[in-house]
């Protein structure tokens, strides 16, 4: 139990995986409910493409992984580090 806060990121990272990898549909909820793309939408594939290297094409999916990804690693890495967890 100790180390599940610790694993929830992974945990959810596997499920979009394998939610994208299977799933040819959407599964943003803005687009879902009004057809239109958010300005997330992309990031999740881009995620996906990050995982698996593919770099030039998660920056296509959407730019801002370039921001993103760097900030979610910082910020996973410092509850890590400095367990502040509450």
């Amino acid at each position: 139990m100790k180390y599940l806060k610790y694993s929830l990121p992974l945990i959810f990272i596997l499920v979009v995986e394998l939610l994208v990898k299977f799933n040819d549909k959407s599964i943003c909820l803005w687009k879902i409910l009004t057809g239109h793309e958010c300005l997330g939408c992309g990031i999740t594939r881009a995620f996906h493409e990050l995982f698996h290297f593919h770099f030039q094409k998660a920056f296509e999916f959407n730019h801002a992984i370039i921001i993103v990804a760097p900030l979610l690693l910082y910020l996973w890495l410092k509850l890590i580090l400095t367990n502040d967890v509450k």
